[in-house]
């Protein structure tokens, strides 16, 4: 916001140069295509020539007042195979409103990694140690992460809503798929085998914690 902010006071300080320049009222400028010209006519000067006479320079600082908070859901559907524990995330789809969107791609990919995010928290990642303490997920190889294939599309529902608290509306989508990901999908795999009688799984929801916990609601039932 600073940036658009200092960006406009540039604007500003431009046209208020060009107009001593044009001998043109500051009301009767634009600025466009790099340059500073009268509206409705071809007089006008360059941006480059502008500085070169003399720098063009502001100094601006932003400040919101208070914190914007985006806000969103998501909702997850899983399987699960209860004769092994095994959680496949079926679909998910979600909604995240960040405001005005300034990069659709970049908000986007923000998303999609976000959602993978929470998808391998909620079922896969998992820091194990031995009882000397010593770690037994040191590398990659024995470190828990999904792949394209454990990952379903994921369907984006766009919302925009604007926050007051600065002139562009925009508000943060970084940490937003981490967010409503992971609860959601563990919500789904604990209510996947609710109707056996199993009310929590610890994370990540792996197969043997899904099955232990399957176990354990069967005997308890008897």
């Amino acid at each position: 916001m600073a940036v658009y902010k200092a960006a406009g006071e540039l604007a500003e300080l431009a046209k208020q140069r060009a107009a001593d320049l044009l001998e043109a009222s500051v009301d009767d400028l634009e600025v466009a295509d790099g340059r500073v010209g009268v509206r409705g006519t071809d007089t006008g000067v360059s941006l480059a020539d502008l500085a070169a006479r003399e720098q063009l320079k502001v100094e601006t600082v932003f400040d919101s007042g208070a914190a914007s908070f985006p806000f969103g859901a998501h909702v997850a559907v899983v399987e699960v195979d209860v004769e092994s524990g095994k959680a496949v995330v079926d679909r998910i789809v979600t909604v995240d409103d960040a405001g005005p969107v300034l990069n659709p791609l970049l908000a986007e990919g923000q998303r999609h990694g976000g959602i993978a995010q929470g998808i391998a928290q909620a079922l896969f990642e998992e820091v194990v140690y031995d009882e000397d303490g010593n770690p037994l997920t040191a590398t990659f190889a024995d470190y828990g992460f999904p792949s394209a294939a454990e990952l379903p599309s994921f369907t984006l529902v766009d919302m925009e809503t604007p926050t007051p608290l600065n002139p562009l509306g925009a508000k943060g989508i970084g940490e937003a798929g981490t967010i409503g990901a992971t609860p959601a999908v563990q919500s789904a795999v604990v209510d996947a085998v609710s109707h056996l009688g199993v009310r929590h799984i610890d994370m990540p929801a792996t197969p043997l914690r899904v099955w232990t916990a399957i176990q354990a609601a069967t005997e308890g039932a008897k």
